[in-house]
């Protein structure tokens, strides 16, 4: 993609950026105030069941984490940086589908954000989505994890396409739907492997690791061809870098850091996720091999 026809689209990433990194402009994305929403019905949800509280300790500290680092991956500076540096960018997403909406997840958070909500909105606003005829058909489908799966990394090849990456990276519209999908994408895909209590995934344990195993190695192709390649792939030809990497490093070493953190950290935390599903599911069969030699006479 030109130069000029990049300029055209997006005046804003060609201004210099400020000398501090917290100097930053916030960009009040919708979904980093979703999440927010999320927090404080949360928290309003745990005070409505007076002092029994429905989730455990660990649960909760999961989805302050998880909350936390979906917003740090929303503000400044990694927000605003993501703009201007490939490998920001892919550290933003990592952080929310791999790290924070499964946190998020194991924090239990369907029915208490629920009880946080007001009993006008729960009437007014819930309820006639949760009974629409087309949102539940499009929760039913989406809830299938081969759905879900397909979805999941259907949108995030497509968002790292050329064409859909730079419609992204200049128009600031098209940013949002693609934080939107991504993080839409990333709860129904963890929705499939994690057991969110009271609901739990009809994918048994061992198609669980297959699934994970799948998109590690399409994310390790991904990741490769980032690496190794000889070109930029996108459009950040003219954009201002941080001074502190544009004296040192190209929009090449860029890329190719990006294609690096995808594929060694990205590839960390599936393969930790992988040993924590393995576990669990070899605890299920113990216990299951207890409970039928109890049941023995």
């Amino acid at each position: 993609m030109s130069v000029a026809y990049a300029h055209s689209l997006s005046e804003s990433l060609y201004e210099p950026l400020p000398p501090g990194l917290f100097q930053l402009k916030w960009d009040w994305d919708p979904t980093l105030i979703g999440f927010l929403i999320l927090g404080y019905l949360y928290i309003k949800g745990l005070r409505a069941f007076k002092g029994k509280s429905p989730v455990r300790p660990w649960q909760l500290v999961c989805f302050a984490c998880g909350l936390s680092v979906n917003i740090i991956a929303l503000s400044p500076p990694i927000d605003p940086l993501s703009d201007r540096l490939f490998f920001v960018h892919m550290i933003q997403h990592m952080l929310i589908v791999n790290v924070g909406v499964p946190l998020m997840l194991f924090g239990v958070p369907f029915f208490v954000v629920m009880r946080g909500a007001s009993p006008w909105v729960r009437r007014k606003i819930l309820l006639p989505i949760m009974k629409s005829p087309f949102a539940r058909g499009t929760h039913r489908v989406l809830l299938f994890p081969f759905v879900a799966l397909l979805l999941f990394e259907g949108n995030y090849w497509l968002w790292h396409v050329p064409r859909f990456y730079n419609l992204a990276l200049l128009h600031d519209g098209i940013h949002l739907v693609e934080h939107f999908l991504m993080a839409v994408t990333a709860m129904y895909l963890w929705r499939s492997i994690i057991d969110p209590y009271p609901l739990r995934s009809p994918l048994p344990m061992g198609f669980r690791l297959l699934f994970l195993g799948f998109i590690m190695t399409l994310d390790s192709i991904l990741a490769a061809g980032l690496s190794y390649s000889s070109q930029v792939w996108y459009a950040y030809e003219g954009i201002p870098m941080p001074s502190w990497w544009g004296d040192r490093w190209s929009h090449l070493d860029d890329q190719r850091l990006g294609g690096l953190i995808m594929w060694v950290p990205g590839g960390i935390l599936l393969f930790l996720s992988m040993t924590i599903c393995f576990f669990v599911w070899a605890d299920r069969e113990q216990r299951k091999d207890r409970e039928r030699m109890a049941m023995t006479p």
